[in-house]
């Protein structure tokens, strides 16, 4: 409608600006020398008048451009926010790394931070041309002369890589590599000794605390749920073992654990469902309860290595093969707390003795409450 309306009134004042050229004036009759000056008056009016009435078609162009700064403007905020997700996964990315370089260091015995101890690489020692003429001295690793199918070499010695038989056989230029033989295993000894056990535990085991071993793997072991009971009611495993829950009763149970270092949480479920487990990958006791039934307790220990044993009947207990150091012992039963001794193993044999306390009575649920009323 805007541009119709510009037309006609450019039109409307053509005519109007024309007949005053020509001596005639809309508004009056007056003499020629104030014609002049009134059509200039109108002229300008008029013109100021298409002026604006053009500008007001101006918010029609710019709407176009108006629509695409704001579609640049939503384009910049989705790259923003793409941007901030991408710095978060990198942000993760980069602190499983440093967990992962931990375990590993932890696993390898070298404390964070340090540098990793450098591996020596064995190079071939490369032996001076030689005629096939000239007798070489004996070596083990030489098969007898006319023995079709010589011994291969063991790793732990000396390889002749390139021996063809006899010694005289050997060809011009042959390397000698020298493959290191193990270090000998550390002196070891036992350390003995006697725990006192409270009246009623179950079992009750020692372990070695201050000799780190890679995890295991691939070891499972089950504790199930039935009866509104774990059974059974405590576990010793290795350090990297898995331990599955089994529900079978009709009801739900929900296990879970608050322990430093292995707490875990596996939510509800009841028989029908697929049994449900943790993987335990730090050493210590872990105390394991049901948050809905507070009857229900489990208690597991978890050892760093191979050095633990089970404790007697009349408390007596024995480690083999410990290597000799300042060792920590530590005693476990399922309803005692950990107690712990420091002993100097030096000869063949050490001994210590260590008393069990039990465990306070009552816990709290998952949310560190009291538990209501339902059982």
């Amino acid at each position: 409608m805007r541009k119709p309306l510009a037309s006609s009134l450019k039109i409307s004042v053509s005519r109007a600006s024309a007949a005053m050229d020509a001596g005639g004036s809309p508004a009056s009759s007056a003499s020629g020398e104030a014609r002049v000056p009134a059509a200039r008056s109108f002229r300008l009016r008029a013109g100021l008048t298409l002026f604006l009435l053009a500008g007001a078609a101006s918010p029609a162009r710019a709407e176009p451009t108006r629509a695409r700064l704001d579609a640049m403007n939503r384009e910049i905020r989705q790259l923003r926010t793409e941007v901030q997700g991408l710095r978060a996964i990198l942000s993760e990315i980069a602190e499983l790394d440093r967990q992962r370089s931990a375990l590993l260091a932890k696993a390898l015995g070298v404390e964070p931070g340090n540098p990793m101890p450098r591996r020596e690489t064995v190079r071939p020692v490369a032996s001076a041309p030689f005629s096939s003429s000239a007798p070489l001295p004996p070596s083990d690793l030489d098969a007898p002369t006319g023995s079709p199918n010589p011994a291969a070499p063991s790793l732990e010695g000396s390889a002749t890589p390139g021996t063809a038989g006899a010694a005289g056989n050997r060809p011009a230029g042959t390397s000698v590599a020298v493959v290191h033989r193990r270090p000998p295993e550390p002196p070891s000894g036992t350390i003995r000794g006697k725990v006192a056990v409270p009246p009623g535990e179950p079992v009750a085991y020692v372990y070695v605390e201050n000799l780190e071993e890679p995890a295991v793997r691939g070891k499972r072991v089950t504790i199930q749920q039935v009866g509104k009971k774990f059974v059974p009611g405590w576990a010793v495993v290795q350090r990297g073992t898995a331990i599955d829950f089994p529900n079978l009763d009709n009801i739900y149970h929900n296990v879970f654990s608050l322990s430093s270092g292995n707490s875990f949480d596996l939510g509800l479920y009841n028989s029908s469902a697929e049994a449900k487990g943790h993987t335990f990958n730090e050493a210590g006791a872990v105390d394991i309860y049901c948050n809905i039934h507070p009857q229900m307790a489990a208690s597991a220990l978890v050892v760093p290595n191979r050095y633990f044993a089970k404790v007697k009947p009349d408390g007596e207990f024995e480690i083999k093969g410990v290597p000799r150091g300042k060792r920590k012992v530590v005693a476990w039963a399922p309803g005692a707390r950990l107690t712990s001794q420091w002993v100097e193993l030096e000869g063949e044999t050490s001994e210590i003795s260590l008393k069990l306390e039990p465990k306070t009575l009552g816990h709290a649920n998952k949310q560190g409450h009291a538990y209501g009323s339902y059982e």
